[in-house]
């Protein structure tokens, strides 16, 4: 069997942390049709990526140094799936949609501001 107990352990942890039970149930469906190791790992990593922010998501306060290690992590997690090249450009992308963005954003509110005055 390609799974090891300590795998094993997390997806039970998984489960038990309130993740959705059909995203564990698939994880188990595809080791049974003979997955690598590398292969179980990762989705690991992603299981519990979206446990841990949807766990954020309700519990914790957005700081910006919160916002730099969740972004350091979903970029070290994008690296390990895809190429370094196509993560830097799907990152660039959004940097310049959200730069763009919150450019607006702020001079539609010194617009309001000024408008007061």
């Amino acid at each position: 069997m390609v799974c090891s107990r300590f795998a094993l352990r997390l997806l039970a942890r998984a489960d038990a942390s309130g993740t959705r039970e059909a995203l564990v149930g698939d994880v188990l469906e595809e080791i049974s049709c003979g997955r690598s190791r590398w292969w179980l790992y990762q989705q690991l990593i992603g299981l519990y990526g979206f446990t841990l922010a949807a766990h954020a998501r309700h519990h914790a306060r957005l700081t910006p140094s919160v916002v730099a290690l969740a972004l350091g992590a979903v970029l070290l997690g994008g690296a390990s799936i895809a190429s370094v090249s196509s993560v830097l450009e799907a990152w660039l992308g959004f940097y310049l949609v959200a730069g763009t963005l919150s450019l607006f954003a702020h001079m539609a509110s010194r617009a309001q501001v000024n408008a007061r005055l």
